[in-house]
């Protein structure tokens, strides 16, 4: 109900009191002498000028009408000249009256339907008549009265329905024996096919009155229209004031037009078409009719009386009989009180004050209410009292079978139009006569195959009442006993087989009779498919409902296929047969007490006078999480012996299930109500208790992409809850995330403080549950857990009850600092990243869904979730523990279940069990409302689990986890020994860790945090190629942690770091290896090394090994000097230099780019490290300062920007790979000429200077970001060719031009540059333990490949992995 603010002015709707509009409740209603007078435009007319403008608007209808007519005809007699002087039956030319009259149906019809025809055009273009009916249905807004104005449009639309259905035949019959120039053929359909426009108007105008009678009995149901409701668009006003209103506007005349255009085709095609000798009849008839109307019409508009109001007096004396139940009365009486200061205060306007009432604004009037919309502010939603909404005893019944016999009369002109290629009823155009009754019952032929017709036509029949107009919701009472249920089920399959037989029977007798000799193979699959059908129903086999569906719908179309046959063959008995069948199949449909689904639905059983046997006592809200999952919704019901599985074939369906998701989470609701926001996929009871299990119209991925849907869904599956009378809805899985309503605060905030409905998470029983199981799994030792999810409610609860009850320590993950504060200052150790939590502890507690959780938990690790869906189904190594699930006692159900989230017939998610407990709680409290949407209270958790236990519900019992040895070998044999711990040992020593290989890594470098030669390189040392070509096998590096799209050298060794926490390799520190030897059959080899001890000293220590694999790498010994030796030079002339691994500290940085400033930097060498090293100088130098960087080099290579247009270096070295390498090598040539920047940068050394000419498994320079081209082009970088000599006044001379002479002499003209400091950039020496390796023995080199090329790190990783294998293959045997 809407409240008025003190700051309002009072507003009066209507002048009546609230007794005499409950007394309009049970009369006739308002008189229209309670439209007071108004200063409306329309209203100032004179009476006797809106009497004569009525009249002369009707000539034009009228004559109008009459003239189009005439033209049609002329043009379908094919000669318009002689029109005019046709005989006309008139009593001055009784001669002329020679031809044959219409009957009493076609004249009946014909008066209808021109009278229909005149009201519908008056309707739509006269603004009086307008006015006058808006003016009444106003007025009965006012009162209440709702029902009577369902009550009448229902009735006058069914009305207006039965005429154009009855219309169908004649035309039809018409049609084919005019036009085509033939005979009509009693029965026969070859003539009835095609149909003509007027038929197809007239299905589309009975399937647009059944929407519009279902429609206007929802508004007044609810008492309320929306913007699209029937009842708010059959009366409101047309408006123009914004392109919405228009857009309105202009449907609603569309819709009105076409309406009476299809009347207007009707008439025509009766005219014209019906009866060519009785023209002068119908057009005398159409000038009575319009004189009769016409002075209707007058009248009403002089004496301001609407026919409506006549209508509505015959509807209330049809339904005084019943009119509201005296429980509804007195339930009803507080609110009929409520609603009375609210009648007091409405003003007296009626809507011919609001037209000017747009110019009368002030500044108190109600926002809500605008004058110049006074139907909508009476139809909205809150205006009515909610005990007064709903169904009101006969009216109601009156206009559901009112309702009824539209949709019926809609679906049997589909039916035999579309589906039989027949019209329906075509007894009406039947020409037989008693010969022929007594010709059918003497022949016994017609009489089979009549009777075979009719039970084939009737099972079809049956079948569409079945699908479309019998309610689902009315099952047998779930609380008979369990032997009533099964003499139920065995009665109703008895009956099922007997009309499965009778089924076959007919189609073997229509073999027989009607069908061809040499056609009758046709009717055994038929006849085979019935019958296997029945085998599979009687077996009672839980295939899903979508299956039996698909076969029902083939067996339908194979009955119709043959039906249509046997309707193109037989005589006029089928068609007398088909009609008298069609109307008692209407009469059943419409007298039947079983509801349609429509009445049936819970939305439309709002009235207080309504009983809800079939509500639930508690709703457990869930939802898909992928859109595969919706076929576990459609394939009820399913194996519940193993837990559901997204079929393989599904995934193909992608597109389908994406545009299904669409439609359910953004348009489903909006089409059909609040009780379209789900799907109720279960009913049973478990012990006193109803459940139900609703699954939301959303996906898991909506909750991200249409957060906004989302909330509108599970807030209307609330509302519905409530409307229908549930008494505990609980949300599940993400419908109570805390970005959507905050635990399901949001949604008792949407429901407001009257609600009856309590509203749960759960989330105390499911906190309950995940203790308890974790108990169970350690017991009392005290054991590290690293807990996700940990700012959850269930997670926050959680993270205290284990550690204040049993010791266990706790590492808290967030991403949000805030979060990780709050949890230190609670004493809880907090971390940032997973990737924390896997060098922490092998035992993880999961209680939030995300997909890096399978990426980074330690190998072979423990995982206790709570999560829904958990994101560890990809990682078989890890033992997973589900702590959200109990288990339920089966033997309480009434039924077994048919639907149960994805999981096994006797789980359930604890959040689900939680719905029962609290209904439990409220019977034993005896309290009428139970809220749990906060967080929860660790000291109150374990209440709900006590409750839940006696319900029957239990914790599942797991296995202890016990510490693993992971030191054990299997087989007895040694472990493999690898020699290096950088990216290559790693990546051999995590799939050995997956294999179960005992093995272990022998690292030089004592530092936990440095892995192989990364720590040698200068500082600030960024990868070459993108990251994504970085990451070793199983492990890809994460975007929160690494979001640029390159990666530095110290990166790259906390993701190392990560890599052996992940596959939890063994590392020995501080060992070098001086030899490897081979040793005997059962100890292949012998790695004999120094291991420095704990206490600093170093211990020899010799290790047996099944295999070695020595990975130590290309780049750990550093090449600090030249072939001529440079550095002795450097020396003597006291120029400082530097190796680019030697580069670590800030201190030589700033020399460095001290250096470069005053032009005096020489760079020995031009690989990356060079190419890195120069870029990085120039980054760091001012714009002013002028640098300037020599470049001194033996062999120029090839550089290449790391991105040139659309192009990737490093992805098209990706490619290059699987080329030949002579392929390899040309490609290379072509892009050094090709690209503009490869070229600036080898113009800028001499030519004299060597080019590589093959790659030889060397890594081309890339330019990172484009400085090497611009600095060469713009002289910032100088590249020459190798130092010649340095002197001792610090000045270097380079060999930038040919040797002269024979002897090779250096160039007289050559001159000096003057060099502060030398950085080395001389590469690193190649050095391996062993010369060779032995692959047939077991002896391996990791990273010394020589097809690197483009992707070096790819190489090693796919070098790893074939090792990796073929140690596995040999270990094993």
């Amino acid at each position: 109900m809407c409240q008025i603010t003190p700051s309002t002015k009072a507003v009066k709707v209507g002048s009546a009191s609230v007794a005499d509009s409950k007394a309009a409740a049970d009369d006739g209603g308002p008189s229209m002498t309670s439209l007071a007078p108004s200063s409306s435009p329309v209203r100032k007319i004179d009476p006797v000028v809106r009497a004569i403008n009525t009249v002369m608007y009707g000539l034009l209808v009228h004559f109008g009408t009459l003239w189009m007519i005439e033209f049609s005809r002329a043009a379908d007699t094919g000669d318009g000249n002689n029109i005019d002087d046709e005989e006309e039956c008139t009593p001055s030319h009784p001669g002329r009256c020679d031809g044959p009259q219409p009957g009493y149906l076609v004249m009946i019809l014909f008066l209808h339907e021109y009278w229909v025809y005149l009201q519908h055009s008056n309707v739509l273009g006269n603004p009086l008549l307008q006015h006058l009916d808006r003016q009444y249905g106003i007025a009965l807004l006012k009162s209440n009265r709702h029902w009577s104005i369902a009550g009448t449009l229902s009735a006058y639309w069914a009305r207006e329905t039965l005429g154009m259905f009855l219309c169908l035949p004649l035309l039809q019959s018409s049609s084919s024996s005019h036009r085509d120039g033939g005979t009509v053929v009693p029965g026969g359909s070859s003539s009835y096919y095609p149909f003509s426009q007027t038929q197809y108007l007239i299905l589309y105008s009975l399937i647009y009155h059944t929407i519009k009678s279902r429609g206007v009995r929802k508004d007044a149901l609810h008492r309320s229209s929306p913007t699209f409701g029937i009842m708010r668009l059959v009366i409101d006003k047309f408006y123009t004031h914004s392109s919405k209103e228009t857009a309105v506007t202009a449907l609603r005349l569309f819709l009105q037009g076409l309406d009476t255009y299809v009347h207007f085709c009707i008439l025509r095609d009766m005219v014209v078409l019906l009866s060519p000798f009785s023209y002068g009849w119908f057009v005398s008839s159409m000038h009575v009719l319009f004189g009769i109307w016409v002075v209707h019409a007058a009248m009403n508009q002089l004496f301001r009386c609407s026919t409506a109001s006549a209508m509505v007096r015959i509807w209330h004396s049809l339904t005084a009989g019943n009119p509201v139940s005296s429980s509804a009365r007195e339930d009803t009486d507080e609110a009929w009180k409520s609603l009375t200061k609210q009648k007091s205060d409405e003003d007296d306007s009626t809507e011919d004050e609001s037209v000017s009432s747009s110019s009368e604004s002030d500044g108190d009037q109600n926002e809500e209410f605008d004058r110049g919309f006074i139907v909508r502010w009476l139809l909205r939603e809150e205006r009515v009292p909610d005990a007064l909404k709903g169904r009101r005893g006969a009216a109601s019944d009156c206009v559901d079978k009112a309702v009824r016999l539209e949709t019926s009369i809609g679906i049997l002109a589909a039916f035999f139009m579309l589906g039989l290629g027949e019209v329906p009823l075509g007894i009406l155009s039947y020409g037989g006569g008693f010969a022929e009754l007594q010709g059918f019952m003497q022949d016994r032929r017609r009489i089979v195959s009549t009777t075979l017709y009719a039970w084939l036509l009737w099972s079809l029949l049956h079948g569409i009442r079945a699908m479309f107009l019998k309610s689902r919701h009315v099952p047998m009472p779930m609380k008979t006993t369990t032997q009533l249920r099964v003499t139920y089920r065995t009665s109703v399959d008895r009956r099922r087989s007997l009309v499965r037989i009778l089924d076959q029977a007919v189609m073997i007798g229509i073999a027989v009779h009607v069908v061809p000799e040499g056609s009758r193979w046709t009717m055994l699959p038929i006849c085979a498919f019935l019958t296997g059908k029945s085998f599979l129903r009687s077996m009672h086999i839980e295939y899903p409902k979508l299956v039996w569906r698909v076969l029902a719908a083939v067996e339908f179309v194979a009955k119709l296929a043959i039906l249509r046959r046997m309707t193109e063959v037989s005589t006029a008995d089928a068609t007398i047969a088909s009609s008298m069948l069609a109307i008692a199949w209407a009469i059943w449909v419409v007298s039947s007490p079983i509801p349609t689904p429509c009445e049936a639905s819970p939305s439309f059983q709002c009235g207080k006078d309504d009983t809800h046997d079939n509500i639930a006592d508690v709703v457990f809200l869930g939802h898909p999480a992928l859109l595969a999952d919706a076929w576990a919704l459609w394939l009820l019901p399913y194996s519940l012996k193993e837990r559901w599985q997204v079929p393989s074939w599904a995934i193909l369906l992608w597109p389908f299930h994406y545009l299904v998701g669409y439609y359910v989470c953004n348009i489903r609701r909006k089409l059909f109500g609040d009780g379209a926001s789900f799907f109720c996929c279960d009913d049973n009871h478990y012990g006193e208790t109803r459940m139900q299990n609703w699954v939301a119209s959303h996906f898991g991925r909506h909750f991200v992409t249409n957060p906004r849907e989302v909330k509108e869904n599970i807030e209307a599956a609330a509302r519905h809850a409530e409307e229908i009378g549930v008494k505990v809805l609980c949300l599940g899985a993400l419908n109570k995330a805390e970005s959507i309503n905050s635990g399901g605060l949001g949604v008792v905030k949407a429901l407001g403080p009257g609600r009856r409905l309590s509203i749960i998470h759960g989330n105390h029983l499911t906190a309950a549950a995940v203790v308890e199981t974790i108990y169970q799994c350690f017991g009392e030792r005290r054991v590290k857990l690293f807990l996700t999810g940990a700012s959850s409610k269930v997670g926050w609860a959680v993270a205290k009850a284990l550690r204040d009850r049993y010791g266990y320590d706790i590492l808290c993950h967030s991403t949000d600092p805030g979060r990780r504060r709050y949890f230190e200052e609670q004493g809880f150790a907090a971390a940032s990243s997973l990737s924390q939590g896997s060098a922490y502890s092998k035992y993880w507690i999961v209680g939030k869904y995300d997909m890096e959780v399978a990426t980074i938990i330690p190998q072979g690790a423990v995982a206790v979730v709570f999560s829904v869906p958990h994101p560890l189904e990809s990682r078989p190594d890890v033992r997973v523990i589900e702590a959200g699930t109990l288990h339920m006692d089966l033997s309480r159900l009434d039924r077994p279940r048919v639907f149960t989230n994805k999981l096994k017939e006797h789980e359930v998610f604890a959040c689900h069990a939680a719905s029962v407990v609290a209904a439990y709680r409220l019977k034993q409290f005896g309290v009428s409302r139970i809220d749990e949407v906060g967080p929860v209270v660790p000291e109150e958790m374990d209440s709900w689990l006590v409750d839940a236990k006696k319900l029957g519900f239990s914790v599942p019992q797991y296995e202890p986890v016990l510490e693993a040895d992971l030191t054990s070998l299997p087989c007895n044999k040694p472990p493999v020994v690898i020699v290096g711990g950088g990216p290559s040992g790693l990546a051999v020593a995590a799939y050995l860790s997956q294999k179960d290989i005992p093995h272990v890594v022998l690292e030089l470098n004592t530092d936990p945090n440095s892995f192989g030669s990364w720590s040698q390189h200068f500082t600030g040392l960024e990868i070459t190629t993108s990251k994504k070509w970085c990451n070793l096998p199983g492990l890809r590096m994460s975007e929160k942690e690494y979001p640029e799209e390159t990666v530095t050298s110290e990166e790259y060794q906390r993701y190392l770091k990560q890599y052996v926490h992940r596959y939890r390799i063994n590392i020995r520190r501080g060992v070098r290896v001086t030899s490897i030897e081979r040793g005997t059959e059962k100890n292949p080899y012998t790695v004999k090394c120094h291991e420095t001890g704990d206490d600093g000293n170093d211990h020899f220590t010799e290790l047996t090994a099944w295999s070695v694999i020595v990975a130590t790498g290309k780049h750990r010994t550093p090449q600090k000097n030249t072939s001529d030796d440079l550095v002795s030079k450097l020396v003597s002339s006291e120029i400082p230099h530097v190796h680019s691994a030697e580069m670590c500290d800030k201190t030589v940085w700033e020399k460095a780019i001290n250096a470069a400033k005053n032009g005096r930097l020489c760079i020995v060498g031009f690989g990356n490290s060079a190419a890195d090293i120069a870029t990085m100088i120039l980054q760091h130098c001012d714009s002013d300062s002028k640098p300037k960087i020599h470049v001194a080099a033996r062999s120029i290579p090839p550089v290449f920007p790391r991105r040139a247009k659309f192009l990737r270096v490093d992805a098209l070295g990706y490619i290059m790979r699987v080329f030949p390498v002579l392929l390899q090598d040309l490609l290379v040539k072509l892009l050094w000429w090709g690209i503009p920047a490869s070229r600036i940068c080898n113009s800028a050394f001499p030519s004299h200077l060597k080019r590589w000419n093959k790659i030889q498994g060397r890594v081309p320079v890339i330019d990172k970001h484009g400085i090497l081209a611009s600095g060469f082009r713009s002289g910032v970088l100088v590249g020459h060719g190798p130092i010649m000599d340095v002197t001792k006044e610090q000045e270097m001379r380079f060999r930038d031009q040919p040797l002269v002479g024979s002897h090779g002499m250096f160039p007289t003209s050559a001159r000096g540059t003057k060099i502060d400091m030398v950085i080395m950039s001389t590469g690193y020496q190649e050095e391996c333990i062993v010369d060779r390796e032995d692959r047939l023995n077991g002896l391996y080199k990791c990273g010394f490949g020589k097809s690197d090329r483009f992707l070096p790190l790819q190489s090693i990783s796919e070098d790893a992995t074939n090792i990796g294998e073929d140690i596995a293959s040999s270990y094993y045997k």
